[in-house]
């Protein structure tokens, strides 16, 4: 299983129609592309966390737009898409004392594989587990 580190950018909106269209627009006529997404609402906000080809520029760009995003440091985590992977990876981080704090993903039929987003702590550790799975 394949797995690079990548900056993500959170950010809290109001939970309206529109919100998440506006910052779409506003990524988009700055050249900034959406790689992974992740939408979680409650009743009165939003959050949306997204890993981005140039975390540097949407988070300025968001901050410059009123918002307060927040950067973090993910694992993007490509696995085979068939029964069972996600299992290993989670039963191996997790027998290395690593916690997922939080993942989202999806499929991609075509190329039968699933990329997912995890934040772990502690991340190094992770990387390790996760490397020895490429390995083994």
């Amino acid at each position: 299983m394949n797995f690079t580190l990548q900056r993500q950018i959170t950010v809290a909106i109001e939970n309206q129609p529109g919100r998440l269209a506006a910052i779409g627009k506003a990524l988009a006529a700055n050249g900034i592309n959406i790689k992974d997404l992740s939408v979680l609402d409650n009743v009165e906000q939003g959050v949306i966390r997204m890993v981005t080809n140039d975390p540097a520029t949407c988070k300025a760009l968001l901050t410059a737009h009123g918002f307060h995003p927040v950067e973090a440091e993910v694992i993007v985590i490509d696995l085979l898409d068939m029964p069972g992977k996600l299992a290993v990876l989670a039963e191996a981080l997790a027998n290395g004392g690593v916690n997922i704090d939080y993942a989202y993903g999806s499929e991609e039929p075509a190329e039968k594989k699933m990329r997912i987003v995890v934040k772990a702590s502690p991340l190094p550790r992770a990387c390790e587990i996760i490397k020895s799975l490429q390995e083994g």
